[in-house]
Order: structure tokens, then C-alpha cells, then sequence
């Protein structure tokens, strides 16, 4: 593992209980975003920050965000073809 180093205001620290909840948010916030841009699956992300998918999911609604990494063309066309999929067939 890499270790990055940030310099931040100090003001910063005020909205936190510790230097180690700052920096546990910055990774995780890091972790997130490189999920929400494609680079990491969900599995790999909860993996990195250590949680289950329920806590992973949990964290992402507690930021807002959501578990579904895919535009809204996407998910229309996912729902096109899962509604094609349960038309009954013809024998």
C-alpha cells in the first residue's frame, strides 16, 4: 500500500473527532468515488474499507449516494430487456 500525504487547514479537524476519523473519511470518500466512476466494483470496494455489501451500502446512503453505478439510459435499457425477458413465450 502507498501512504499519500495531504496537507489540509486545521480548520478542518473541527468537524471531526480525531485526526484518524479525517483521515478515515478522506479514504473512504476516496474509495467511493473511484466506485461511482467505474474503477472499482462494489465487492472490491467494500473489500478495501473493510465492510460487508449491507455496510457498504448503509455508508453510501448515509453520503447520499447510491449503489447503482449506471446512467439512466442504462438502467432504461436494463429494464427493457428484463420486461422482454418475462413476456411469456410463445410455443
Amino acid at each position: 500500500m502507498i501512504a499519500i500525504t495531504i496537507n489540509l487547514p486545521s480548520e478542518f479537524l473541527g468537524h471531526f473527532r480525531s485526526v484518524d476519523e479525517l483521515r478515515q473519511t478522506i479514504y473512504e470518500d476516496f474509495i467511493i468515488q473511484q466506485r461511482q466512476s467505474g474503477y472499482l466494483s462494489l465487492g472490491e470496494a467494500a473489500e478495501l474499507l473493510g465492510l460487508t455489501y449491507s455496510e457498504l451500502f448503509t455508508l453510501l446512503g448515509k453520503k447520499g449516494l447510491s449503489f447503482i453505478n449506471a446512467t439512466a439510459e442504462e438502467l432504461a435499457d436494463s429494464n427493457r430487456y428484463f420486461q422482454a425477458q418475462m413476456q411469456p413465450k410463445n410455443r
